[in-house]
């Protein structure tokens, strides 16, 4: 439960890293700042409702989340993948998506129920964006060590997290209905994968303090 509880923490340590080394990250880079940011922001304001409002449900934060955060996340793949994937493709799949976000709130998931359709969706998403930017990486070959890479270390973050993150949302309403035991095994899981994610993105900045060009 310590884990479960606590695990947010996390997304200050790349949130500290990013803002000390901010006038060095890249315009993609720093899109990832901004959801980083974002995401702290967001987790702050839901620990304010439950501790010091006591509203007990935040649902409504978790569906506006995933739609602003999936927006940071596709402009840093739009950036990424010029030249292989045209921007506007990436674009319109987010107009698309932020507004199948909007029909899902209004005509099928309650803002007060758990995100699992537009979070398994965003997921999907990401990490095909995640596979597209690994395969242009393979193509062009410009890139001598992978680790030097702010972009490597983010992606990375972005495969790994994003597919547990899928199977989480599809799994979620289900392990709800086989046990409390199996739920809250899938939510420890689900937490490794969050302290990981996070853990990665801040390797990704301080890859970026020490090599990227202001």
């Amino acid at each position: 439960m310590f884990l479960i509880k606590n695990v947010w923490i996390t997304v200050l340590v790349p949130l500290v890293i990013g803002s000390f080394h901010f006038s060095k990250l890249s315009k993609s880079v720093r899109f990832v700042y901004w959801f980083v940011l974002f995401g702290a922001i967001t987790e702050l304001t839901n620990k304010l409702f439950i501790y010091e409002l006591e509203i007990k449900n935040t649902m409504p934060l978790g569906h506006f989340y995933i739609a602003v955060s999936f927006i940071f996340a596709g402009l840093f793949y739009a950036h990424e993948l010029h030249g292989f994937i045209h921007k506007r493709i990436i674009y319109t799949a987010l107009i698309i998506y932020e507004l199948f976000c909007l029909h899902n709130v209004i005509f099928f998931q309650s803002h007060l129920s758990f995100p699992s359709i537009p979070g398994a969706v965003s997921a999907f998403l990401i990490v095909l964006f995640s596979i597209l930017l690994f395969t242009k990486i393979m193509v062009e070959g410009k890139i001598r060590v992978l680790t030097r890479v702010p972009a490597f270390w983010i992606n990375t973050a972005m495969l790994i997290y994003y597919t547990g993150n899928f199977f989480y949302n599809i799994l979620y309403n289900m392990s709800l209905n086989y046990s409390v035991e199996f739920t809250l095994v899938t939510i420890k899981f689900s937490s490794i994968f969050h302290a990981a994610f996070y853990i990665l993105i801040s390797v990704g900045f301080w890859k970026a303090g020490c090599y990227e060009k202001k």
